[in-house]
């Protein structure tokens, strides 16, 4: 922040200067200056209910003064040409107040990105601009105020009402309202067509939603729903509780009667196959493609730019926050995206290309970049991240010899029973990590016995296990399957869930000195995700370990079929759980009683009685079956942050489970 002291200028240039600035003024309007507000470093007596903001009218009421709002500089000319209304008509009603981290920041920059592709590490970018209805802070733990200005609980959990901020709008600048939140869950969530099953969260606790009035909505749940605030505050953070009404209602057949011929005449099979390229649960799916330039959000920064090399974001003029100087928020005008092979990024950090980046960053990097820190001008941090690779055997595989052998407990026990963790941990983690197995993090029903189960160097009790189950070994040493054919696993692996090529190799070669013969073959994130929900994978490693807020809200992580956005393992087992036994394929037992727990999980008060006995147990048949083989546990995730930024704190946990840089509030960043 520059000062008085720090402008040696003569009084005649301070006088241009001042001129200058006025005559600008006059120009461009309000800009955001070096002007001091309070900040979460020197709040100046201010009090909050919730750390590091507060609601516009409980600023002004402590400061004993109304907050004039200031313009972005880069919207001026729009506005002054009437192409744009001034910023306090933008504006919500009730913007949120946001105490920048050191000071107050100034308008302008690039924000530049890394991803491997569409679709593929984007997380990272996407939380810069995230906005959620809740959100935790950083201490990742407290629930906020985000999009909605307030929730109220009923006494058993079964109902909360959202009150959103008055006068709030779309980047087209469209009003939003509860319309959006009911149509969302209406005639999206709830809708046959579009969903036959109602998807997790909402179908499992019998989800309805009731609109109050223009700003008040409230959802009901036939069963306590303790978790949800920790479902959209944390996993479930990247998915929204709305959709634009506005926009989305010419592509559905309730609201357009003529959809589905409009559907088939722009080359789509319906009108469900067209809708879902302009709505997806996972919402960065929906700017993977130019369609997505045309769909209004409510996040910071709105995509005008896309090609097969990268994404553009320009800053939202509807954009709902402010600073304590009546700043409207993002201080930065642009993010950048680039989609780079995995191999090419050190080099581009250490040029000094990036300003922000840890998705996916592998940890044998590290000495690499940090010797070149003062070449890139970043800092490095290395907050914890979460578990090293996991490995998810198709238990449902559709080759019918494979299907018995994955299925073999056995057969899992041995698997894992191969794997070096301690030579993983010195060859590619830098001996930062710890051996063990793939379970829960932070959470109380966890102990130390869990997470070496199965977990120790032990070639011979791997080879014990295969040969009990009858798996003899061939003329070469491979072993054959009850067909005579060799055993061969096809591992369809990416980047995005291995950390680097070297990890795959490592415990293909693990497995081959068994005698299970390993094929290995890199292929794109959205490959694996079709080949998952197409049943066609032999393993996977699409999988991270839940934190507890997750686990909270989303049991089915550590639940059959394991997934966090999409389902992993047991396709057959989930269609014949949402058919209600009318087909797919009837689970074992240990599976139904993991649902069971799952069902009851989402009610429960954490640190309960019940809520540690059913953790405990959930522990328990995940152990015994082993269903994923982990490696290593408490993984560092390099990150990478620019000298040039502003207002960037120290990470507390660095994770998807938590929006990565979501809870460090990346729209009061701002470059030097």
């Amino acid at each position: 922040m520059k000062t008085e002291k720090h402008l040696k200028i003569s009084l005649k240039n301070a006088a241009f200067v001042a001129c200058t600035v006025f005559i600008l003024s006059l120009v461009i309007g309000s800009v955001a200056t070096a002007a001091q507000g309070p900040t979460v470093a020197d709040p100046k007596g201010i009090k909050t209910d919730y750390p590091q903001q507060l609601e516009l009218d409980k600023f002004e009421k402590q400061t004993g003064k109304k907050l004039k709002f200031n313009e972005n500089p880069m919207f001026a000319e729009k506005v002054k040409k009437g192409e744009l209304p001034a910023v306090e008509k933008r504006l919500p009603e009730e913007p949120l107040v946001v105490m920048p981290y050191d000071e107050i920041g100034k308008y302008g920059g690039k924000l530049r990105g890394i991803c491997i592709a569409y679709e593929s590490g984007t997380s990272e970018v996407l939380a810069w601009r995230h906005a959620n209805i809740v959100r935790f802070s950083d201490d990742v733990r407290t629930i906020v105020p985000n999009v909605a200005r307030s929730w109220k609980w009923n006494d058993n959990y079964t109902e909360i009402t959202f009150t959103l901020r008055k006068g709030h709008r779309w980047s087209d600048g469209a009003p939003f309202t509860t319309d959006d939140v009911v149509f969302y869950m209406n005639d999206i969530i709830l809708n046959k067509e579009i969903h036959k099953a109602t998807p997790s969260p909402w179908g499992p606790v019998g989800a309805s939603v009731e609109k109050i009035d223009a700003v008040t909505v409230k959802f009901m749940f036939k069963k306590p729903y303790t978790g949800l605030l920790y479902y959209l505050g944390g996993g479930g953070s990247y998915f929204d509780l709305w959709a634009p009404k506005h926009f989305l209602k010419q592509y559905h057949i309730k609201y357009n009667p003529n959809a589905d011929e409009e559907a088939k005449k722009n080359g789509y099979d319906n009108w469900v196959q067209q809708f879902g390229v302009y709505w997806n649960k996972w919402k960065d799916a929906i700017i993977a493609s130019p369609h997505g330039l045309k769909v209004p959000t409510l996040e910071s920064h709105v995509m005008t730019k896309i090609n097969t090399q990268r994404r553009v974001f320009v800053a939202n003029p509807y954009y709902f926050k402010i600073d304590t100087a009546g700043n409207q928020l993002p201080y930065i005008d642009t993010h950048h995206e680039r989609f780079l092979e995995k191999q090419l990024w050190p080099l581009e950090i250490m040029n000094g290309n990036v300003d922000q980046k840890s998705q996916n960053m592998p940890i044998d990097i590290y000495p690499t970049l940090k010797e070149n820190e003062t070449k890139g001008n970043y800092t490095l941090q290395l907050p914890p991240g979460m578990a090293g690779p996991t490995f998810i055997f198709n238990q449902t595989d559709k080759d019918p010899v494979l299907r018995k052998i994955y299925g073999d407990v056995r057969f899992r026990y041995a698997m894992s029973l191969a794997i070096n963790r301690d030579e993983i941990n010195e060859a590619l983690f830098l001996g930062l990590t710890t051996p063990e197995q793939a379970l829960p993090q932070n959470v109380p029903f966890v102990t130390d016995a869990d997470k070496q189960f199965m977990a120790a160097y032990d070639p011979q009790g791997a080879n014990k296990y295969l040969d009990e189950m009858g798996l003899k070994r061939g003329s070469d040493g491979m072993r054959l399957r009850s067909d005579g054919k060799k055993l061969t696993i096809l591992w369809e692996y990416t980047l995005q869930y291995v950390w680097s090529p070297e990890f795959p190799a490592l415990i293909a070669d693990y497995w081959r000195a068994v005698g299970v013969n390993v094929l290995l073959k890199e292929v794109t994130t959205q490959l694996t995700r079709d080949k998952q929900k197409s049943n066609t994978l032999d393993i996977t490693s699409e999988w991270m370990p839940p934190y507890e807020p997750t686990l909270l809200s989303q049991p089915e992580n550590f639940v059959p079929p394991y997934s966090s956005a999409w389902p992993i393992m047991g396709m057959p087992w989930l269609d014949w759980r949402s058919s209600g036994g009318k087909s797919g394929e009837e689970p074992p037992d240990w599976v139904k009683r993991l649902w069971e727990i799952a069902d009851e999980w989402v009610t429960l008060v954490p640190g309960s009685p019940r809520y540690m006995e059913l953790g405990k147990e959930m522990i328990k048949i995940n152990q015994d079956n082993l269903s994923v083989i982990g490696t290593l546990s408490n993984v560092p995730l390099i990150t990478v942050v620019s000298n040039r930024l502003g207002n960037v704190p120290q990470w507390t946990v660095n994770t998807y489970y938590y929006g990565y840089s979501y809870p460090y509030r990346a729209d009061q960043w701002y470059f030097k």
